[in-house]
């Protein structure tokens, strides 16, 4: 097995917390113009998100105006900005999500496509080496699929001005369909009183706009363009389907290991105005201001319908991904920061490794805003990963840094692999070998981390400690759920490229959780949350279903590669059943 040059050890404890939510939403509610409609509740689903804290417990269009707004503004002066991109007119969207557009068996072999050498280089033309030269060397032997995903986009990095007054960078996906994802975010190099605003018009003569609303959690639904508010929009014409953010706020200069300062009290709903022209305008506006950023995206189709509003899963999967307290930003994705980390602050954001929203659109949404924004989400976290091969956790936890000496930049095992499962998910829906190879590096990096960072059990096994850190620091425990996500992340990727050194670390991991078996179970039948943990200063409970779920998808994916069931993982699923049918716990996996 592989060292790294700079080791780092590890430390810490589990801090994953999941955060259930129940989402009520009639599919067939009545638009009502001029006002805003609660949709009432017909349909209830139960979606769940692990989102990791510290403690564990229990319980454009084709043609694009920008201009200043004169809503709400405190102006002496005027400032416009005039762009124009023209393209074909669009025909109306009508058109239904068809996955096989996608995913057609086109007789295009990617392994052919792909120019693979015996000499690989990196971006700068430096040779291939250590874990960056294995992974390649396992994507190279992966066999390829006889077909090739037309998802795959232009993507496109830019500034677009840069004068006396703003810098503005932008970041736009073109996809085949041509569907369009832009980001963009503005610097002030001036300051004055007046906000600055821009404008996006699309085409349409009709009019329909969804939104959560903040108050209440529950989706509404309007002809009235005059009822927006702070969130996330999607916007219908007979034309067009647009999907537009917050605009948003951040403290300049506050960035700090890869944390946001947002600033709620200064972000303004963007103000729609239906033309007579037959098309929509939406303005956004930031303050024009040295000391803010301001940054907004949107995904628009001229052409294709980016949702079905009579399905509920569409519904689900956007209140899931696009929701309050977590923002898509340039370089990923943001959720409002733990308590007990540093830097922090009531309005604070940080980057999130896992990349949830990208990992469930990715794998479960079957719609088109779902593909295309799961390819974007995914492409952006992705390219966050470090040298080494992880995604770090930027923030230092006050919790981690107290009982292990852990620092800013750690390396959390459950936020990783959560993503890599995302990345996996990626390469097969998208037939990109950028995904695999971003995975396949990780799981090099693992392999070293696992090596050098396990408890080893009487018959050979290793139980892997949670977390690391590319400095001195002392040991962390095991947890069940990050010991099983992460030997069932080395199973699938091993089903993907037959690599036999994940399965052999699978396997060894698996003989761990066997050997230390009655250590995991409590007298109540509940699941011991964690094994090693010296420092005692956490009360570790196990959590309602996520260990259970994990475990489930253990079974599986043993089956799967074995032909049969495991005997251990099967005892331990019957209690924690067991457990969890006694406290009515709901949610955990069926199938």
């Amino acid at each position: 097995m592989k060292k790294l040059t700079a080791r780092l050890a590890i430390a810490a404890i589990l801090t994953a917390s999941l955060a259930s939510t129940v989402f009520t939403v009639n599919s067939f509610a009545k638009t009502i113009k001029g006002k805003t409609q609660s949709y009432t509740a017909t349909t209830t689903t139960t979606t769940t998100t692990e989102a990791t804290t510290e403690k564990p417990t229990e319980t454009t269009t084709y043609k694009s105006y920008v201009s200043s707004s004169t809503r709400g503004v405190r102006k002496k002066t005027t400032t416009t900005t005039t762009t124009e991109v023209t393209t074909e007119k669009p025909t109306e969207t009508t058109t239904a999500f068809d996955k096989s557009k996608y995913e057609a068996n086109i007789e295009i072999t990617t392994i052919n496509t792909n120019v693979y050498s015996n000499n690989p280089v990196d971006k700068n033309g430096n040779p291939l080496t250590g874990n960056a030269l294995e992974a390649y060397n396992v994507v190279k032997n992966t066999f390829k699929d006889k077909w090739k995903a037309i998802t795959e986009p232009e993507i496109k990095e830019e500034v677009i001005y840069n004068d006396a007054e703003r810098t503005v960078k932008e970041k736009t996906f073109n996809f085949i369909n041509k569907d369009i994802f832009s980001i963009k975010r503005y610097n002030f190099n001036t300051t004055k009183e007046e906000r600055y605003s821009e404008t996006l018009t699309i085409p349409g003569s009709t009019f329909e706009m969804r939104y959560i609303s903040p108050e209440t959690n529950d989706w509404y639904m309007s002809q009235n363009p005059l009822n927006t508010t702070k969130q996330t929009l999607f916007i219908d014409t007979d034309e067009a389907a647009l999907i537009i953010s917050i605009p948003s706020v951040y403290t300049n200069n506050k960035f700090e290991n890869n944390t946001q300062e947002c600033n709620p009290d200064l972000e303004e709903p963007v103000s729609i105005t239906i033309n007579d022209d037959g098309t929509v305008s939406i303005t956004y506006t930031f303050p024009f201001d040295t000391n803010y950023v301001g940054e907004i995206w949107y995904l628009l189709s001229t052409e294709n319908k980016l949702t079905d509003w009579n399905n509920i899963n569409h519904f689900n999967v956007l209140k899931q991904e696009l929701a309050n307290g977590r923002r898509f930003s340039w370089d990923g994705y943001y959720f409002q920061i733990p308590y007990n980390y540093i830097p922090y602050s009531e309005t604070m954001l940080y980057r999130q490794p896992s990349n949830y929203a990208g990992a469930s659109m990715t794998k479960y949404g079957d719609f088109l805003a779902a593909y295309d924004l799961g390819y974007v989400f995914t492409y952006t976290c992705m390219q966050n990963q470090n040298d080494l091969g992880y995604w770090a956790t930027g923030p230092k936890s006050g919790w981690l840094s107290e009982d292990f000496n852990i620092g800013a930049n750690f390396y959390d095992t459950r936020f990783n692999t959560d993503f890599a499962v995302n990345l996996i998910s990626a390469y097969k829906r998208y037939n990109n070998d950028d995904f695999l190879m971003a995975v396949c590096r990780y799981a090099e990096y693992f392999i070293d981390h696992a090596t050098d960072n396990h408890y080893e059990t009487k018959n050979g096994g290793w139980l892997v400690e949670d977390y690391g850190y590319d400095y001195d620091h002392n040991r962390t425990h095991v947890s069940l759920n990050h010991q099983l996500a992460e030997l069932n992340v080395l199973y699938t990727l091993y089903q993907t490229t037959r690599e036999e050194k994940y399965k052999a670390l699978a396997d060894k991991m698996l003989l761990a959780v066997e050997d230390s078996r009655d250590q995991w179970v409590l007298a109540n039948n509940n699941l011991n949350y964690a094994l090693y943990y010296m420092a005692g200063t956490n009360a570790m409970v196990d959590y309602p279903y996520l260990t259970y779920n994990d475990l489930f998808e253990t079974q599986s994916l043993y089956k799967a590669i074995y032909g049969k069931e495991n005997d251990v993982i099967k005892y331990l699923m019957d209690c924690k059943m067991e457990w969890m049918l006694a406290n009515e716990v709901t949610g955990y996996r069926t199938e």
